[in-house]
C-alpha cells in the first residue's frame, strides 16, 4: 500500500497519468474489499454531439430514462415547460471546449449511475434511505450498544462488484475531467470569470462555475465544477446527499478556497452512502470543516477528497478523513504542508466492514485527534476517562456483539500512509496502527523525522483478534506515549499481533507500562529496529524490552475455556547496530537508571530462563546485537 503511494501519488506521475487516481483507488480500496476486478481500465466511452456537447448529453440522458425535455400537445410542441429552450439559453455562456469536458463528465456519471442502480436492485428502499438517517453510528459500533437490522439486510443483498465498478467509473471520471480541464485553463483566452451554470439533470444538478470569488451552497448537486478564484462551497459538494442522487462528483481547479458544512445531517467534501462522492481540488491553499461524514468516507460505497496541492486544513468531529463503514473513504493529499484535526473515527479508519485511508505524498504535516475527553467526551477507562477512544490514524476496528446483542461485525482496515516530511502524530487512545475485534490498522512512513505522541492501546497495539502495525522506513524518530502511556509500541493483548518496525535513525522509544514489544494472552509483539543509537524507557519492574506475560491458563487449562493452551504467545525486541540505551524510569522520584537486565549487544528473557513460568509456548526475547539481518523482512528494506 506503501508503495502505491509513493509510486502513482508522486506529483510528477500524477500530472502526467491518465488514470494515477484510477491505480490508487483500485490498490488501496477496492482490491482490499473485494476480489474480481484488476486495474485495467473502467471502460467510459463517452459519446456526444461535438457541435452541442452539453446540450446533447442532457438530451442522451433524459431520453435513456425515459424522460422528455419538452413535450407536444393538440399536435403542437407546447409553449411550456420547455427545458430545452431553457437548457440552450444558460448554454451561451459556456464556451464549447469547456462544454466538451463538462458533457463527458455528464455521460461518464451516467454510467457510473447506471451500474449503481444494478447494485441496488435487490433493496428495499426504505433500507436504503434509513442509513441517512443514522446520527451515532460513529458511537455505538465499539462495544455493540445499538443494533442496526437493516444493515445486515443490505449487506446481504447489495451486488458489491456492481456498487464499486460505479465508484471507480466516478474517479476515473473526475480525474479525466480535472486533468483535461487543467490543460484547457492553461491554454485557453476564453471569458470565464463570469459564467455560472445550472440545469437539473435525472441523477441531480448540473453546476459549472468560473473564474470568480463564488460562493455555493447545494444539497442536490452531482456536479459542480469550479473553474477557479477563492471560493466558499458549502452544501453536499462531492458527497452524495440522498437515496436518489447516488453518484457526486465536485472539481475545484484552484484558488484558496473554503469547505464548510454545518448540517450534521447532509453528507460533503467526498463522502457517500450507496453511490459514490467525489471531490477534487486542484491548486490553492485550502480549508475543510464539517460536523461528520465527510472529507473521505464511505458507507455502503466510496467518498473520496483528494486535494492536490497547497498548505490545507482538514477539520471534522467524527467519521471521515479516510474513513469507511461497509464500505471505502479515502483521504488524499498530494503536496502541502497540512494539518488535518479530528475527534475520533478517521484519518485511516477502517470501521465494521470497511477500508478507511488518509494518504499524504509530501510535506511536513500535522495530524491530531482530539485526546482530551474534556474536549470532546468518548473517555476511555483504560484512561481514568480523562483521554478519548480516538480510532484513528491508521486503525481498524469492529463492532463486538458479545457483550450486547450477540451481531458482531469484524473491523476493516485502516491505514495512514505519509510518504515524505517530518510528521507530527497526536493523539488519545486507539490510534497509529491498532486494531481491535478483528480489525488491522497500518501506519506506514516513508521518511522523515518524525514525532508518535500518544496514550493507550496505540503506535502498533490491539486487542481480541486483530492487527496493528507501524512501518517507519528512515530518520530520528520519537514514539512516546503519555499520561496512562501504555499498551503500546508493539503490544498485543487476547491473540493480537502487533508490529513494529522501524530502518535506520537515532529513535526514542518512551513507555510507562506494557509496551515495547508486549505480548499478553496469547499474542504476538514484535518491534525491531535497524540501525541508529536508540533509547528505549519503560517504567521500572513493568512488563516490556520482550516480554511474553504468563498466565496460569497456558499451562493449567481451564476446564470450560481450554483454548489458551492450545495457542502460542511471543515477543521479540530486536535492535540491530547502534549504541542503545535502555532505562528505567523511576515513578516516585522521577529519575531515570539503567535496566539490570537489558542492555547494548545482548540478550535476554522475559519470562527469564530460570523462571518458573519459562515456557508453556509463552517466549518473551530481547536481542541487541551489533550486526545481524532479518531476511524475512528484506522486502521491507528494499521496496
Amino acid at each position: 500500500m506503501g508503495n502505491a503511494v509513493a509510486f502513482y501519488m508522486q506529483p510528477e506521475y500524477f500530472d502526467t497519468s491518465s488514470s494515477s487516481l484510477h491505480r490508487i483507488i483500485y490498490l488501496l480500496g477496492v482490491d482490499r474489499m473485494i476480489t474480481g476486478f484488476r486495474n485495467y481500465s473502467v471502460n467510459l466511452d463517452p459519446r456526444f454531439n461535438a457541435k452541442r456537447p452539453m446540450m446533447d448529453a442532457f438530451e442522451r440522458i433524459y431520453l435513456a430514462e425515459g424522460k422528455q425535455m419538452n413535450f407536444m400537445t393538440f399536435g403542437n410542441k407546447s409553449d411550456w415547460p420547455d427545458y430545452k429552450k431553457d437548457l440552450g439559453k444558460k448554454l451561451v455562456d459556456i464556451p464549447p471546449k469547456l462544454q466538451t469536458i463538462v458533457a463527458a463528465l455528464m455521460l461518464s456519471l451516467y454510467d457510473a449511475y447506471k451500474w449503481r442502480q444494478i447494485a441496488v436492485r435487490n433493496l428495499d428502499y426504505q433500507d436504503m434511505t434509513f442509513l441517512f438517517s443514522i446520527k451515532n453510528f460513529a458511537e455505538t459500533m465499539g462495544d455493540g450498544q445499538i443494533y442496526y437490522p437493516q444493515i445486515d439486510d443490505i449487506a446481504k443483498q447489495l451486488d458489491e462488484h456492481s456498487l464499486y465498478y460505479a465508484c471507480m467509473k466516478t474517479a476515473q471520471a473526475a480525474e479525466t475531467c480535472y486533468k483535461d480541464l487543467k490543460k484547457y485553463l492553461e491554454s485557453t483566452d476564453d471569458e470565464l470569470s463570469d459564467i455560472a451554470f445550472e440545469f437539473d439533470c435525472i441523477y441531480g444538478m448540473v453546476v459549472v462555475r468560473g473564474t470568480g470569488k463564488d460562493k455555493t451552497d447545494y444539497r442536490d448537486a452531482a456536479i459542480l465544477v469550479d473553474l477557479g478564484g477563492n471560493d466558499q462551497h458549502n452544501g453536499n459538494i462531492g458527497a452524495t446527499p440522498s437515496v436518489d442522487i447516488p453518484i457526486c462528483v465536485a472539481i475545484d481547479m484552484s484558488g484558496d478556497d473554503r469547505y464548510e458544512n454545518s448540517d450534521e445531517d447532509l453528507l460533503s467534501q467526498g463522502a457517500a452512502i450507496l453511490g459514490a462522492g467525489v471531490l477534487i481540488d486542484g491548486d490553492g491553499s485550502d480549508e475543510y470543516k464539517a460536523i461528520k461524514m465527510a472529507q473521505g468516507c464511505g458507507l455502503f460505497g466510496m467518498g473520496l477528497l483528494l486535494d492536490v496541492d497547497g498548505n490545507d486544513r482538514y477539520n471534522l468531529k467524527t467519521s471521515g478523513q479516510g474513513c469507511g463503514y461497509f464500505g471505502i473513504g479515502l483521504s488524499l493529499d498530494i503536496k502541502g504542508n497540512d494539518t488535518r484535526y479530528i475527534f475520533g473515527d478517521g484519518q485511516g479508519y477502517g470501521g465494521v466492514g470497511g477500508i478507511g485511508i488518509t494518504a499524504d505524498y509530501q510535506g511536513d504535516d500535522k495530524y491530531t485527534a482530539e485526546p482530551y475527553a474534556n474536549v470532546f467526551d468518548r473517555g476511555d477507562y483504560h484512561s481514568e476517562y480523562k483521554i478519548n477512544v480516538n480510532s484513528a490514524q491508521g486503525a481498524g476496528m469492529g463492532r463486538r456483539g458479545d457483550g450486547s446483542d450477540g451481531h458482531s461485525w469484524a473491523g476493516g482496515l485502516g491505514a495512514l500512509i505519509d510518504i515524505k516530511g517530518n510528521d507530527e502524530y497526536y493523539s488519545g487512545n486507539w490510534t497509529l496502527g491498532c486494531g481491535y475485534w478483528f480489525g488491522t490498522g497500518l501506519v506506514y512512513e516513508g521518511e522523515g523525522d518524525d514525532l508518535y505522541k500518544s496514550v493507550y492501546f496505540t503506535q502498533a497495539s490491539g486487542a481480541h483478534y486483530c492487527i496493528g502495525a507501524i512501518l517507519d522506513e528512515s530518520g530520528n524518530d520519537t514514539h512516546q506515549l503519555w499520561e496512562t502511556a501504555g499498551a503500546g509500541l508493539a503490544f498485543g493483548w487476547d491473540y493480537a499481533i502487533a508490529l513494529m518496525f522501524d530502518i535506520g535513525g537515532d529513535d526514542r522509544y518512551i513507555a510507562k507500562i506494557i509496551s515495547t514489544a508486549c505480548a499478553q494472552i496469547r499474542s504476538n509483539a514484535i518491534l525491531v529496529d535497524i540501525g541508529g543509537d536508540d533509547y528505549y524507557q519503560l517504567q521500572e519492574g513493568q512488563q516490556g524490552f520482550g516480554a511474553a506475560t504468563y498466565r496460569k491458563s497456558y499451562d493449567q487449562p481451564n476446564q470450560l475455556s481450554p483454548y489458551d493452551a492450545y495457542a502460542k504467545s511471543f515477543a521479540l525486541l530486536l535492535d540491530i547496530g547502534g549504541n542503545d540505551t535502555y532505562n528505567d524510569w523511576i515513578k516516585e522520584t522521577d529519575k531515570k537508571t539503567k535496566n539490570k537486565k537489558c542492555a547494548n549487544n545482548s540478550i535476554w528473557f522475559s519470562p527469564a530462563k530460570d523462571d518458573e513460568h519459562f515456557g508453556a509456548n509463552n517466549f518473551g526475547i530481547g536481542m541487541d546485537v551489533e550486526y545481524g539481518r532479518v531476511p524475512e523482512l528484506d522486502f521491507f528494506e528494499n521496496r
